[in-house]
């Protein structure tokens, strides 16, 4: 469901009516200004607007990334897009990846991009940590195994 404007303003409005027409923006669904030419304008606070473009952006690159994952054959990592550091993790790990981030990009509509930016952040760590060999080594060995060179 879309909420949309209750008054349909002038481009004219803006300079004599601007206080009103910028409350009206303020209110769900914005403030719509026609131009002169009969072009139409929505104004909106940017904040929801950047959120919202920015999870959308990121749905996107997790359909790609899904798409990706549907081929058996290697894939180059600019295939991925904004996600290509997920190229170097295990199919098993991209998949958990793409779920987690969906779900979490879900989640932030309503409460903001601080999760999903946590989950970037996190998985990227473990991208780096699997791009090194001996680190990889270290993490995938018998986990009933000491962790050599760790002091306590």
């Amino acid at each position: 469901m879309t909420i949309t404007p209750d008054t349909l303003y002038q481009a004219t409005d803006l300079a004599r009516r601007h206080r009103e027409v910028m409350d009206a923006a303020r209110r769900p669904g914005g403030a719509i200004i026609r131009d002169r030419g009969g072009e139409s304008f929505l104004l909106t606070p940017a904040a929801p607007v950047s959120r919202d473009h920015y999870l959308l952006e990121g749905l996107r690159a997790a359909v790609q990334v899904l798409n990706l994952l549907r081929s058996e054959e290697p894939r180059d990592s600019v295939l991925y897009g904004s996600l290509s550091w997920l190229s170097v993790l295990p199919r098993e790990d991209q998949q958990q990846f793409v779920w987690e981030y969906v779900r979490v990009l879900q989640a932030a509509s309503g409460t903001g991009v601080d999760a999903v930016e946590q989950l970037l952040y996190e998985w990227q760590q473990t991208a780096r940590a699997w791009v090194d060999e001996d680190l990889r080594a270290e993490l995938s060995s018998d986990l009933d195994e000491p962790l050599r060179d760790a002091e306590l």
